[in-house]
């Protein structure tokens, strides 16, 4: 019975020590390891059948890459060929319209929201045509990519006294320890104050007992009001430091 000879495979001394470096390095993936050898077997001359039965692989697996390396000798030559993989389902523009819709207030849409979450868009861009299914998760994963978060909010105050540029700067300027134009000196202070009023002064009725072998804490949960106090807060803006105190009152 005839047979076709496989064609041998001549390997330089880089790429004998390349090869041999793979097989050895505990490293390399076993995939990389097995076509290793499959390629310096080959160069010994074997045909594919006898590679095959002493690597334990089929003989197609060998005769594939004996080929693939006589195509482009190299190393580069054992490492998977790149996929097409899945095709996409999402039109770049329907990936833009959704995150449009997303920096879109949720009123400018017609819909009585707050603010957006993932499933709210998700039924609002497939109601509007934009896509005829989506995830949650998709669109989250979308928005991910450019930082958009439309859940979160932020408070904002906009600034309506027409003055308040000239008490900023007042501000700005001690803040960089100067004054009419003239540096503070060592001896001057700048200091930032607020007050917390009525807070509740409440001392319970009973001491709580630490804890004990498997028995945790205990608070008496009954307490006796002692008033509402004041904290007055100061705090030294370029020595970092604050000064604290309760009073009864304010001052005022």
């Amino acid at each position: 019975m005839s047979s076709i000879s496989a064609e041998r495979i001549t390997l330089t001394g880089s790429q004998r020590r390349e090869l041999v470096r793979m097989v050895r390095a505990g490293r390399t993936e076993r995939r990389l390891v097995e076509r290793a050898r499959i390629v310096l077997s080959a160069a010994e001359g074997l045909p594919n059948a006898r590679v095959a039965a002493a690597l334990g692989i089929g003989v197609d697996t060998v005769r594939k890459w004996r080929h693939r390396w006589l195509a482009a000798p190299g190393v580069a030559s054992l490492g998977d060929a790149k996929r097409s993989g899945r095709p996409p389902r999402f039109t770049p523009m329907q990936v833009a319209r959704v995150k449009a819709v997303a920096c879109t207030p949720p009123a400018e849409c017609g819909l009585p929201l707050a603010r957006w979450s993932c499933p709210e868009l998700a039924r609002h861009v497939v109601t509007d045509g934009i896509c005829g299914a989506i995830s949650p998760a998709t669109i989250r994963r979308w928005l991910s990519e450019d930082a958009l978060k439309p859940w979160q909010f932020r408070p904002w105050i906009f600034i309506t006294d027409p003055g308040f540029a000239a008490k900023a700067a007042r501000v700005l300027d001690l803040y960089a320890r100067t004054w009419d134009g003239k540096p503070l000196g060592n001896n001057d202070y700048v200091i930032s104050a607020d007050e917390k009023t009525s807070i509740q002064a409440r001392c319970r009725c009973h001491p709580t007992l630490p804890p004990g072998k498997s028995r945790a804490v205990r608070v008496n949960h009954t307490y006796y009001r002692r008033g509402a106090v004041a904290y007055l807060a100061a705090y030294d803006v370029h020595r970092a430091h604050v000064f604290g105190r309760c009073e009864d009152t304010t001052g005022e």
